[in-house]
């Protein structure tokens, strides 16, 4: 089962987290660790070519955003 805790004091993470690994059915994993494998380049480079065989130009862009 996965549960979403947001922790709303800073200060207080810590000595919570702490707590928590001291039982052992609780596996803590940090949102670093589950967002790095997806991290913001690899998110970027999922959209190259997306314009590719496109027939576009800023002026067009302009166009139909100022109608």
């Amino acid at each position: 089962m996965l549960i979403t805790l947001d922790i709303k004091n800073e200060s207080k993470k810590e000595s919570f987290l702490n707590f928590l690994s001291t039982l052992d059915y609780i596996e803590i994993k940090s949102q670093e660790e589950e967002k790095q494998p997806n991290s913001k380049k690899d998110k970027f480079n999922e959209f190259a070519g997306l314009w590719e065989n496109k027939n576009i130009d800023l002026q067009t862009i302009r166009e139909k955003a100022w109608k």
